[in-house]
């Protein structure tokens, strides 16, 4: 300061900062500070250009932007890198300095060598100035801030990288950032509200993660002007969410994980902007206009899981606390919620499911597990948020967005959460789905006919009943004939019709109590006794000619060839199609009927419980044996029975029972067991119960004990144990009578 006013000094004021600068990014703590306070000084000598001058060159090095570069003069002992900067030469000699570096590209033949360690050099003290000019940036904002203001946009995004790059070289501290943000802050705040133009969109182009938490932590200041002027960052919520899921899936993993976090920070202040409750229901329809879009068209459908997981999370919290705000995107939010269910559903299970005959799973409970499994996700929880929020006039455009996806959704969950869907918005609006009564009926009507997952045929069924409550006579009337009039279709349509009605009686059944007289009709069809004396011969027929024509196949010498075991599998197909038919005449067909064909029902029972037999069709005769059962058990108290009655019960398990068993010691399938096991429970109920003279107990009591153990299975361990407790029951009083003998 002595000599501060010379005019030589004020002269060379330009090349001192310069040099200044270059020592603020020297290694030394002690050196960089005495720089940062030199600059300090330097600024307090310049006049009004020459302090204008100076701000501009601390900008141009912060910026980075093109400068004129001094020439130095370097000697054989000039020091180019700090030792160890470069590792060493391969002698294990230091490289650091000019000669140095020579010597190592003369030995390595390539001279041009030396260019790019200077190159390297160059941009190492790039950094430093850099570096060093952000460490001295406090000191000079001080005293310069008005004549910053106009580079606060250029400025603050440059600080706040250098805090938070991963380079340890050109980091420099919080600290420094955060005093020079206080400066700008007060100077600003003095003179109005620039920072509301300039500040915050320098945060919507490097990102909230990086300024937010140096603002938040110490700088009261600025805290509370950047919750004054929150909502001015919204405009810039794409741009940040394009950088954020971009870095969530770089090819770094540093980059990927700084990205999770900078996801974290923004989705809090997203939640926020949108909610209702903390901001103005203008201000969350803006930000919600700004962000759901996206969400919903790149940040669900991304391929990437971690993006995917992050948007669907966000979009059920904003889903939450935007209430009103949510109305104008209904229609899109509930589409993609609903595409989702299947889309981001675990494809290995469509594999196993397509595989499920062959692993022994019923695709039947498959369908319910993976449809539970759906209801229980975090779309389906953000879709009955957006229930809660529906109103006569969103019914506009969400109603034509589900007939559309009634007629063009693929996949079960898809599926059947557009039907679920249905049913429940119906229970919300109630009457106000009138108008749309008509569309929906028709294309719900149309899905039960053309769906082949009977879990899905079901869901539109329901559907298609709940809409039924509000329609018009006529509309109802014409559903109603066009559903019983399918009874007299193929099979697809008799158990559309059948599905239908019943659903119109579970949800619908004030309406279709009008129309019995066209109803009661088609439901007596369907458990007309006299199908059993038309169709059981037939199916026993063809039940004849498939055992014959295994028995064929197995004495051929030919019998491995590709033709043959072609037919061999569409003969299995036949028999536990037949089977299945034979368990559904049983079951509606009089006790007279089945005591005449006793003998034709057991062969067919019998048959199918051969070795050579598929375990498909073993779980068919299993259901058989059950229906007969069934059938016995339940005769409303009769107890006067046709003397061959008794033959066919005696029969059913003397001959059956020991055959069930071989197939559980054989059949290493667990859902066989399952059901071999309570097949064999329920033979022996009847035979405990059917009133016989004689009764004789079983002669597998041993190998049904040593089975018990041996079983994995829990429930059919459980069947087994009543089993063996019904059967030591015989036991017991057939020693009775032999000792009263």
């Amino acid at each position: 300061m002595y000599c501060g006013q010379h005019p030589k000094i004020l002269e060379l004021l330009p090349q001192i900062q310069e040099a200044l600068t270059h020592l603020l990014g020297d290694q030394n703590d002690l050196t960089q500070d005495l720089a940062s306070q030199g600059m300090s000084i330097v600024y307090e000598l310049g006049d009004a250009s020459m302090k204008e001058q100076l701000v501009h060159a601390l900008v141009n090095t912060l910026s980075g932007a093109a400068k004129k570069k001094r020439a130095i003069k370097l000697m054989e002992d000039s020091e180019v890198f700090q030792e160890g900067t470069i590792g060493n030469n391969p002698t294990g000699g230091k490289l650091s300095t000019y000669k140095e570096l020579c010597s190592l590209a003369n030995e390595m033949g390539q001279p041009d060598l030396i260019y790019k360690f200077m190159d390297l050099a160059n941009y190492q003290a790039a950094i430093n100035s850099k570096r060093g000019a952000a460490f001295g940036f406090s000191k000079i904002a001080k005293q310069a801030g008005e004549a910053l203001q106009p580079h606060l946009h250029t400025l603050i995004p440059r600080l706040v990288r250098y805090q938070y790059d991963p380079d340890k070289n050109i980091q420099i501290t919080e600290e420094i950032v955060q005093k020079s943000i206080d400066v700008l802050v007060k100077v600003v705040e003095s003179e109005g509200s620039a920072l509301a133009s300039t500040a915050m969109e320098a945060l919507g182009h490097i990102g909230l993660h990086c300024l937010l938490p140096s603002i938040n932590r110490n700088s009261s200041q600025g805290k509370m002007c950047f919750l004054a002027l929150l909502i001015d960052v919204s405009k810039h919520l794409r741009k940040i969410w394009i950088t954020t899921f971009r870095a969530m899936d770089d090819i770094k993993e540093t980059v990927r994980n700084a990205g999770d976090s900078l996801c974290r920070a923004v989705s809090l202040l997203t939640v926020r902007l949108c909610d209702v409750s903390l901001t103005t229901s203008s201000d969350a329809n803006e930000t919600m206009n700004i962000v759901l879009p996206y969400l919903l068209s790149e940040g669900i459908l991304s391929k990437v899981s971690s993006v995917q997981k992050a948007s669907i999370s966000l979009v059920m919290k904003l889903a939450k606390g935007a209430g009103p705000a949510l109305k104008p995107h209904l229609s899109e939010l509930v589409s993609c919620m609903l595409e989702c269910l299947s889309s981001l559903e675990d494809q290995r299970l469509n594999y196993v499911e397509m595989h499920a005959g062959n692993a022994g799973i019923q695709t039947e409970k498959l369908e319910s597990l993976r449809i539970a499994v759906a209801k229980d996700s975090p779309m389906w929880e953000t879709l009955d948020i957006c229930l809660k929020v529906v109103d006569k006039e969103s019914l506009d455009l969400l109603v034509p967005r589900l007939a559309q996806m009634v007629k063009s959704a693929v996949g079960l969950n898809t599926r059947v959460g557009v039907a679920s869907f249905i049913t429940l918005l119906v229970q919300k609006v109630m009457v106000e789905i009138k108008p749309y009564a008509a569309t929906l009926l028709r294309l719900l009507y149309s899905a039960v006919l053309e769906e082949k997952s009977s879990a899905a045929k079901r869901a539109f069924a329901s559907s298609c009943a709940a809409v039924l409550k509000y329609a018009s006579p006529s509309q109802a009337q014409k559903l109603i004939e066009d559903t019983t009039s399918l009874h007299l279709g193929e099979k697809n349509a008799q158990l559309s019709a059948a599905i239908l009605i019943k659903s119109y009686l579970s949800n619908a059944a004030d309406i279709l109590s009008g129309y019995n007289a066209v109803v009661l009709p088609v439901i007596t069809a369907f458990k007309d006794p006299g199908f059993f004396n038309i169709v059981f011969p037939m199916l026993y027929e063809v039940s004849n000619r498939s055992v014959i024509c295994k028995t064929r196949n197995s004495s051929s010498l030919t019998a491995s060839s590709s033709a043959e075991q072609d037919e061999t599998e569409g003969v299995s197909v036949s028999l536990d199609k037949v089977l299945n038919c034979v368990a559904s005449l049983i079951t509606v067909a009089f006790l007279q009927d089945i005591i005449n064909q006793r003998k034709n029902i057991l062969e067919i029972i019998l048959n199918s419980l051969s070795p050579e037999e598929s375990w498909q069709i073993k779980l068919s005769s299993f259901l058989c044996i059950k229906e007969l059962c069934y059938k016995f058990q339940n005769s409303d108290g009769n107890n006067t029975w046709p003397e061959e009655t008794t033959y066919l019960v005696e029969e059913l398990f003397h001959s059956t029972a020991p055959k069930v068993v071989d197939v559980i010691r054989l059949v290493k399938i667990a859902q066989v067991h399952t059901a071999a096991s309570e097949c064999l429970l329920e033979l022996s109920k009847l035979y405990r119960d059917f009133p016989l003279v004689d009764r004789k107990g079983p002669k597998f009591s041993g190998e049904l004990a040593e089975l018990c153990e041996s079983e994995k299975s829990e429930q059919a361990k459980a069947f087994l144990k009543q089993c063996m407790d019904i059967l030591k029951d015989f036991e017991d009083a057939t020693g009775l009578a032999m000792e009263m003998d």
